[in-house]
């Protein structure tokens, strides 16, 4: 399993678009998330359409017009964000890609493929496990730390 750079920015983006969700501007642009998150323009413009494709995000038309999530963030998982941003999580290569031995086609008797799909249901169950809003409280904890002051002499 390879976690791809549209996995990984999906995941960025979809963070940072919740972060905005109780902010009194909580539209985002494709300009903004290029800018915060560091990612070329038309690579953030190509995720996004992925993650609305998928259902992630939905879009406001107008001048004052951007991206949303389609659902609260404790209702959308890792796995939706990868599926979406990625086409799926864990690729069964004998499923979708056999090598030409007879034991690889689907109706062939592989010791390897009750495994493989089993690593699969395992990888699905804990990206499922954990949220949007899980990442975003873990993003303003670690934003709040980094703001805390400094005290000098207390152990802790």
């Amino acid at each position: 399993m390879r976690i791809t750079r549209w996995g990984e920015y999906g995941i960025q983006c979809a963070s940072f678009i919740a972060s905005r969700e109780q902010s009194s501007n909580p539209l985002v642009n494709a300009q903004e998330l290029s800018d915060s998150l560091n990612i070329p323009i038309d690579y953030t413009r190509q995720i996004l359409q992925r993650l609305k494709n998928g259902g992630v995000i939905k879009t406001l038309r107008g001048p004052q017009g951007g991206y949303l999530l389609s659902k609260k963030p404790l209702e959308i998982n890792l796995s939706d964000i990868l599926r979406a941003a990625e086409g799926d999580t864990f690729e069964i290569i004998c499923s979708s890609d056999p090598i030409g031995l007879e034991k690889c086609s689907p109706e062939g008797q592989c010791a390897m493929r009750p495994i493989w799909h089993k690593l699969h249901d395992h990888i699905e169950t804990f990206l499922k496990a954990h949220t949007l809003q899980e990442l975003a409280d873990s993003e303003a904890e670690i934003a709040r730390l980094a703001n805390a002051p400094i005290k000098i002499g207390q152990h802790g």
